[in-house]
């Protein structure tokens, strides 16, 4: 029973240390490739710079596919490339700071730049799954779904259920391209920078 249980012990380090290598492997390739390209990435918008560092991780992921698949599962579904991606990150601060905060830098950079829009119209439906979205019928008719990614000062309006249907509100926003899993496409999302009841 002893022996057993000292078998099943080392078996579950062994597994944990294996998947914590791979991981550290493959922070190691992305890193290396980044870095390669560093020089190029400097002057790229940061949704080019996001682009580079994915082909970096996929042909990381290529050459690891197996063991990543046995850590992650499928990571085409469900959330299991976020995961990936949010792993990669997160070692990638320590071990090749300088790419990181390149490509922390850029997209911080792109956000402040993005150009801001605003529509005005009544509430329709707020909606909280993963992330809270917003419908709201502008005065044409038309209605636009919007999403809270980021803080913002008057954020306690929706996130404390301030805002009811119907009411009337201004919304300034800017529109970012994310990956949706459901629809296995990018698509142009509308991110609510700022919002007021009038």
């Amino acid at each position: 029973m002893k022996n057993s249980v000292l078998v099943f012990l080392f078996c579950l380090f062994f597994l944990n240390a294996n998947s914590q290598d791979i991981l550290d492997n493959v922070v190691k390739e992305v890193c290396s490739c980044a870095t390669a390209k560093a020089e190029q990435l400097k002057d790229l918008p940061a949704d080019k710079i996001q682009l580079e560092l994915g082909f970096c991780i996929i042909t990381s992921y290529s050459n690891h596919e197996k063991e990543l698949t046995a850590k992650y599962g499928n990571v085409m579904e469900g959330d299991g490339m976020e995961k990936l991606g949010t792993d990669i990150g997160l070692k990638m601060a320590s071990a090749c700071p300088d790419v990181f905060r390149l490509i922390a830098g850029s997209s911080f950079e792109d956000e402040e730049t993005q150009p801001v829009s605003t529509v005005e119209g009544q509430i329709v439906a707020v909606k909280s799954e993963q992330f809270m979205t917003i419908d709201v019928k502008d005065n044409s008719g038309r209605t636009h779904s919007m999403l809270l990614l980021t803080f913002f000062e008057g954020a306690d309006i929706l996130t404390e259920n301030k805002l009811k249907k119907n009411d009337k509100v201004s919304i300034d926003y800017w529109e970012q391209e994310f990956y949706d899993a459901k629809a296995k496409d990018f698509r142009n999302y509308k991110v609510i920078q700022s919002i007021k009841k009038i």
